[in-house]
């Protein structure tokens, strides 16, 4: 392969130089290249412009361009086609978002679109002046694109009073609607962070069969093939695919809204290849296990990690190198880090391409839940405890229970502690934050559920060891002002990342936005725990007027069965003759234990407590309200029976015992006799909104950090709504501390 050939396919970047004067020219990638001929048919920009890592004085430029009779999605066999980038430095404002010609230019440059590369741009422009807002504008023949903005970084040797950005992830075009992309277009920004899940790579997925906005119609994918058998669901499996998904996905206006307007940066997650994957491997299937080794595995497909490696890097207004003549998967490093003078240094990590094999199997295990999902923590921290030791020979004992990856992991160290920035901040995909429930309190739940459960183990609870390792790592170094940013799990979450969850302390934040347009994480565990038979799991997720009722027959059942000597609260029969026999002694009427017709049935969020808070406090609380509002007799049963036994221990008439104690011993999962409710799952979460879609606004400046969630309404039938933002909730952080202020 020639020089020539060899630049042709290792990348389509392009680079330029503002110069003192005007440059009219062309950079390529070809040795002896010449200006390519204007073309003189008429041509459109379907996905519009975008602009992406911004430098002090470089960034890079994105467009599509085809002719104007092609389809905006289907790839066209158009001949290579010339065009022209411009850019002004004055106030272009009252262009922005038009297709009206650029005046003032400072930048001219001639470029081709090839056919190779999906007629997609990539040019990057350098010499530009630090902290500078500028205007950008692509032109073939007579078509114009829309104008674009964007603002170069601040020098990294100045101070800056102010920085501000919002920051998003998981943008289903299947799911929900986006008008958020909207409100954020409206804000007042520096640029803009992704954290992946910019596309999903399925659809037609049972996630995906919801409601969504008509706006958003079905995808048809080229070559995807069905998921499992003949029908349902289809996945993106070439690049014809993958390309296929980012442009339906850009073809919203909304989102190119938001793109003409901030420069992104971007990283990507699990869906730009596929759900909850590490490496090339894909987790569709449970894949393989040997029973006598203990070896397991996944599906490997290289070739499709490398489509999708190639359709992100098209596509993506990113400063990054691939190269298509690796014929491996890792032909791309996306992990890179950004200053923005002496007050942000942005650290964006790449959490899949080098990723290991989840702690315990999909095949080890019998499914995703034991494996992904709902896994004993005992059970995980002993499998992640062999695997290190059987890496510890090889020189690097986190290398089989890794995220990072060794090299990324050293290089993520090594920048963190040379850092001079007042604040550090991780662009993070998977959340930090331990998630789990301790299932001691449920006694009535399976017995392997009566331990310790951790919720998501794709996410850095699953790689406990090598989370430990960053975090001591920043303890040690006295590393100060380190908060993560992060997406995936579609729930809004504020906390402190602890160096160790069991005995250690906190060294820096987690601030987790909800996925923009995906389902929410509390819609994933209602559902799944929505069949009768997880019923006794059910008050962990959700409740509503009959299934509080429901616990307070329970209730008051167990203490009819205890009064009559039963231990074994476990034993059905025993307690339904129990509370056979005090009805017909006349000690409890028949209603108590009746379901009220009437309640309501509708579901109200258990989770967020759950997660966050006392379990049963909401029960509780349901339960008192039906008996106040005398709308269930078992209700006002059980609140008579715990208002009697309080009286009774404190010698004091029934109507003297304070409602509050009362309403203490109606939470299932208390301590009855002191009313005390369990110690919180998660102490380091401070704030969780696990229904939630949305984006989040960061301000920062010396003295703090502001985090503005901003939670999205929801989808109206199948219109988006005319006001997208329901609520925000902000989160303060002072430089120098870990203590986290929340407020409406």
């Amino acid at each position: 392969m020639n020089r020539r050939q060899f630049l042709k396919w290792t990348g389509f970047v392009t680079a330029s130089t503002v110069g003192p004067a005007l440059l009219v020219g062309c950079s390529s990638n070809d040795d002896d290249a010449v200006l390519p001929a204007v073309v003189q048919i008429p041509c459109k920009f379907p996905q519009s412009i975008a602009s992406g890592d911004p430098a002090a004085t470089s960034i890079m430029l994105w467009t599509r361009v085809v002719p104007s009779d092609a389809d905006d999605v289907i790839s066209t066999k158009a001949a290579d086609i010339g065009l022209r980038l411009v850019i002004s430095s004055s106030d272009q404002s009252a262009l922005l978002g038009s297709n009206k010609p650029l005046t003032s230019i400072v930048h001219e440059v001639a470029l081709t679109a090839k056919t190779e590369w999906d007629h997609t741009i990539r040019h990057k422009v350098e010499g530009l002046n630090p902290a500078t807002t500028y205007f950008y504008q692509f032109i073939a023949g007579n078509s114009m694109s829309r104008v674009g903005r964007f603002k170069t970084a601040p020098a990294v040797d100045v101070d800056v009073n102010k920085l501000r950005f919002a920051y998003l992830s998981c943008q289903d075009w299947s799911i929900n609607h986006w008008a958020g992309f909207t409100e954020l277009a409206k804000e007042e920004l520096d640029f803009v962070v992704h954290l992946g899940d910019y596309i999903y790579e399925t659809v037609g997925e049972d996630f995906q069969k919801g409601a969504v906005e008509a706006l958003h119609t079905a995808i048809k994918l080229p070559d995807g093939p069905f998921k499992n058998g003949k029908d349902g669901a289809r996945f993106a499996n070439s690049t014809a695919d993958y390309r296929t998904l980012y442009k339906q996905y850009r073809s919203d206006a909304r989102l190119q809204a938001v793109h003409e307007r901030f420069a992104m940066i971007a990283i990507w997650d699990d869906h730009e290849f596929s759900d909850d994957c590490w490496g090339d491997a894909t987790t569709y299937d449970n894949g393989s296990f040997d029973a006598t080794s203990g070896k397991a595995d996944n599906k490997h497909e290289t070739e499709r990690r490398r489509s999708a490696n190639q359709a992100w890097f098209e596509f993506m207004p990113a400063d990054v190198k691939f190269d298509i003549t690796d014929k491996g998967f890792q032909n791309i490093r996306l992990y890179r880090d950004f200053r923005f003078g002496k007050l942000l240094h942005l650290v964006m990590t790449d959490q899949r391409l080098y990723r290991a094999d989840h702690v315990i199997p999909e095949a080890a295990a019998g499914s995703s839940v034991g494996s992904r999902y709902m896994v004993p923590t005992a059970l995980l921290a002993a499998a992640e405890a062999k695997k290190m030791a059987a890496a510890k020979p090889l020189g690097d004992e986190l290398a089989l229970v890794s995220i990072l990856g060794k090299t990324q992991r050293e290089w993520w160290q090594n920048t963190m502690k040379a850092s001079t920035a007042t604040w550090k901040l991780w662009g993070n995909e998977v959340s930090l934050l331990k998630m789990c429930v301790n299932g001691k309190s449920l006694t009535a739940a399976p017995k392997d559920f009566q331990t310790e459960i951790i919720l998501n183990a794709d996410q850095w609870d699953g790689y406990n060891a090598e989370r430990k390792a960053l975090m001591q790592f920043l303890s040690s170094n006295q590393i100060k002002n380190v908060v993560a940013i992060t997406g995936d799990i579609h729930s809004f979450y504020a906390g402190q990342v602890y160096d160790d969850y069991t005995s250690g302390k906190p060294v820096m934040i987690d601030l987790v936005t909800a996925g923009i347009s995906s389902d929410s994480f509390y819609s994933y565990f209602a559902k799944a725990v929505s069949d009768p038979a997880s019923a006794a799991v059910q008050p962990l997720i959700f409740t509503s007027e009959a299934a509080a009722e429901g616990i307070a027959i329970q209730m008051i059942s167990a203490g009819i069965a205890m009064q009559v000597g039963l231990t074994d609260l476990s034993n059905a029969a025993a307690i339904k003759a129990a509370v056979g026999g005090a009805i017909a002694n006349g000690l409890l009427p028949a209603a108590a234990v009746t379901p009220t017709a009437g309640l309501s049935s509708a579901a109200i969020n258990t989770f967020n407590e759950t997660l966050a808070g006392q379990m049963g406090e909401l029960i509780g609380g349901q339960i008192a309200a039906l008996a106040v509002a005398k709308k269930s007799v078992a209700a006002q049963t059980l609140y008579g029976m715990v208002a009697g036994q309080l009286a009774a221990a404190l010698k004091i008439p029934v109507a003297s015992v304070p409602a509050a104690e009362v309403i203490k011993r109606l939470n299932p999962f208390a301590n009855q006799a002191a009313g005390t409710a369990p110690a919180a799952n998660n102490p380091w979460i401070k704030y969780a909104d696990t229904d939630a879609q949305g984006y989040t606004v960061v301000e920062l400046t010396a003295a703090g950090l502001k985090a503005e969630f901003r939670k999205i309404t929801r989808l109206e039938g199948n219109v988006a709504p005319q006001k997208a933002i329901e609520k925000s909730k902000t989160i303060l952080v002072k430089a120098g501390s870990l203590d986290l202020t929340i407020t409406d």
